[in-house]
């Protein structure tokens, strides 16, 4: 049966133990900086060696989630974060930034990279060209379906996927509206979650852009099975006690599945699941492909508990009386869904006749009929917190320890020596030996010390050992303190703890980097417009007319669907057309361009434009067409040396990333989803209006701000020395 790591996060030290307690394989965490959440509790320096230890000593990898978009000048302060991390013995970094990617691979060529879902691979030929660039394992985007990961797999490169927590409604790292509206980037680890918040405009949804949580607990078999090599829970946000639930029943159903190759999932389980936190239920997300309406959690976008009961008369509170579906219990917190949204702890519950219970301290008159929500459980929290409150990385009673083997050999009136035998890196052999400074004396009663010292020896207390298997080799019968059994048990143990944890850590050591590239760009002054679509192109006479009176070069980009249909408007207008492919072009998109690919190179190679791409996956299968390639916002270029690396691999000049453009460029897209949301216009807490607009060609929908403005007098004039990209 194959075997699937069962990757957990941790945003503190709390959460790794508790996830390594309850059952992971292997965690992620952030450091102190370049990490996509962060807002997380986060790791020190100190916090992380000392986390990694204990992980590796029980047999747990750590990742480090190092992101995040880089800025030229953040590089050198993010490599040395990297290299830090590295002499630590961390056995992964996950990365977003190609360039900063890059420079690990050439300065740390022993390291591991695994790239981000940040990165948006969706398919076959994304996964390849970051095999080419030296990543081990792709963590694909959220919206893939369980064929698209089969595929994904085939390729033999290790893939990760998520199976549970939180969703984005946008492509990872393509949403731009935390940055647009309160200047909180989501690629640069600040994101303010814009997805949660209240709109209004659309059917009278106050949520419409919240999806549910991703639960695949029924599909890790399934997934499994396939040989996806990572089942990726989200949540360093999240609590230990969170990390713990979760964790553990997870790791239930993988044990189950690895034993008996199939399994249900109990009720029980799914109940505590929800309890410990969902969003109006959960959803199996893209898994089958775009759920439509069950993806959202349109009317509740915070925590929703489960169903508790209900209220059975009307009261003014501090109690109520509740006809209670479940317990409920003291340190239980519950939530009456009335129009206030009463809330609070129950300190006081009086069960009475009739299935009523009364409870209390609500503060807020309630009214008969009201459902109320348990949103948090105390005796779940209370079980969750035994798992993990009484450890420290090196004290207390541990339940996860790493099997061990040991050997005595006790040589009366010679010496008395203990070998161990555990697991290091990659499952090597880790042997270590020790020698008492007591001889062992001949025993005067006849009697030996065998059985004495498997008793000792199997007292590992609170080291990350258990003893699976003692060898005593005895010659002659003898005799040795108990005291000092004790004291050689203690130090072989210690030797092997350090040399386990020696065996992780690398024998060579980076080199410092100081970041010396130059931008390579091929083009000097020019305006390019972009057209969401050929309708606005086709009506944009006077904007064209205006632009070609001050742009030393002036192109229009259209979607690549639409541009056969352009081109004669465009030579009208005795302007440059080029086409762009929307960084997702899966679905639709991703069918008609392969029935499509030898007519549209054809067509390019005619008009000798080139073309506009937006994802890794999408730059070779052009170029080595013999079609000119241009980077588009998708690639989210910030640094020039993520420029370099594209440039590499086929590029001709590149756009940079949207994180570069202010609110003056236009309405540039804020959010690119997988969901069909139906067209609309969207106004927020602040008034502020959004665009929707769903493309049944490309199965996408596109948010973008309706107030977008251009700034005519600074696009004039920078465009005179650099490339400048409007919106429209």
């Amino acid at each position: 049966m194959k075997r699937s790591e069962l990757l957990v996060p941790a945003g503190g030290t709390k959460q790794f133990i508790a996830a390594v307690e309850n059952g992971a394989d292997a965690i992620y965490i952030g450091g102190s900086a370049f990490s996509a959440r962060g807002n997380a509790e986060n790791f020190s320096d100190k916090e992380a060696q000392e986390a990694i230890d204990y992980g590796h000593l029980r047999g747990v990898k750590t990742y480090l989630a190092m992101n995040t978009l880089m800025e030229d000048e953040d590089l050198e302060a993010a490599y040395e974060q990297a290299r830090r991390y590295y002499d630590m013995g961390v056995d992964a970094i996950i990365v977003q930034d190609l360039g900063f990617g890059n420079i690990l691979k050439e300065n740390l060529p022993n390291l591991t990279l695994h790239l981000s879902t940040q990165a948006g691979v969706y398919d076959v030929k994304g996964v390849e060209a970051a095999a080419k660039l030296g990543y081990k394992r792709v963590v694909l985007a959220r919206e893939v379906t369980f064929e698209e990961m089969q595929k994904a797999v085939e390729t033999g490169i290790e893939i990760e996927a998520f199976v549970h927590g939180a969703l984005c409604m946008c492509y990872s790292g393509q949403c731009q509206m935390s940055r647009y509206i309160g200047g909180r980037s989501g690629n640069k680890g600040t994101c303010a979650q814009p997805c949660r918040l209240p709109y209004d405009g659309m059917e009278g949804k106050p949520y419409p852009l919240s999806p549910k949580d991703m639960c695949l607990i029924e599909e890790i078999g399934k997934m499994t099975e396939a040989g996806v090599a990572s089942l990726k829970i989200e949540g360093r946000m999240k609590s230990p006690e969170y990390v713990a639930v979760v964790t553990s029943i997870y790791r239930k159903y993988l044990d189950l599945w690895e034993k008996d190759g199939e399994y249900r999932v109990d009720e029980k389980d799914f109940q505590l699941l929800k309890q410990i936190f969902n969003r109006g239920g959960f959803t199996k997300g893209y898994f089958y492909g775009d759920p439509n309406e069950e993806l959202m959690a349109s009317d509740f976008s915070k925590n929703a508990g489960i169903f508790a009961g209900e209220v059975t008369r009307d009261s003014r509170g501090p109690l109520v009386d509740m006809s209670a579906r479940i317990p409920v219990c003291k340190g239980d917190y519950v939530e009456i869904r009335s129009k206030e949204l009463t809330g609070n702890l129950i300190t006081y519950v009086e069960e009475k006749k009739n299935d009523i219970t009364k409870i209390g301290d609500i503060k807020a008159p309630v009214r008969k009929g009201e459902a109320i929500y348990r949103l948090m459980s105390s005796k779940q929290m209370s079980d969750a917190r035994k798992t993990f409150e009484e450890l420290t990385f090196d004290s207390g009673k541990f339940s996860r320890k790493a099997p061990i083997t040991m050997k005595a050999k006790v040589i009366a009136e010679e010496s008395l020596l203990l070998s161990a035998r555990g697991t290091g890196k990659n499952g090597g052999a880790i042997l270590v030996e020790a020698t008492s400074d007591i001889i062992p004396q001949i025993s005067q009663k006849g009697q030996g010390c065998e059985e004495g010292l498997k008793v000792q020896l199997a007292k590992t207390g609170g080291t990350a050992f258990e003893v699976e298997q003692i060898q005593v080799v005895e010659p002659i019968k003898a005799y040795v303190p108990v005291s000092a059994i004790n004291a050689l048990r203690r130090e072989t143990l210690e030797k092997l703890k350090l040399e386990i944890i020696e065996s992780y850590k690398p024998k060579d050591g980076g080199k410092p980097w100081t970041n010396s590239i130059e931008d390579e760009s091929n083009e000097e002054g020019a305006l390019e417009i972009y057209f969401d679509n050929k309708e606005n192109f086709l009506n944009s006479v006077d904007i064209l007319s205006k632009c070609k009176a001050f742009a030393p070069t002036l192109r229009a980009l259209v979607p690549l669907k639409d541009y056969e249909e352009c081109r004669d408007f465009a030579i009208s207008q005795q302007i440059a057309l080029c086409p762009y492919l929307l960084g997702m072009a899966k679905g639709p998109m991703k069918n008609w361009l392969e029935e499509n690919f030898e007519k549209i190179v054809k067509l390019l190679k005619d008009t000798d434009k080139g073309i506009y791409v937006g994802n890794l996956g999408q730059i070779e299968m052009f170029a080595n067409a013999g079609i000119k390639v241009f980077g588009d916002f998708g690639l989210n270029i910030t640094n020039m040396e993520t420029k370099a690396v594209y440039m590499q691999l086929g590029i001709i000049d590149a756009i940079e990333s949207l994180e570069h453009s202010g609110k003056t460029v236009g309405a540039f897209p804020l959010m690119i989803t997988e969901h069909r949301l139906i067209d609309s216009v969207l106004t927020d807490r602040k008034g502020a209006e959004y665009e929707v607009n769903f493309k049944e060609e490309t199965h996408k929908t596109t948010i973008k701000s309706k107030d977008g403005n251009l700034d005519w007098e600074t696009i004039e004039k920078e465009c005179q020395e650099k490339l400048i990209r409007i919106y429209l």
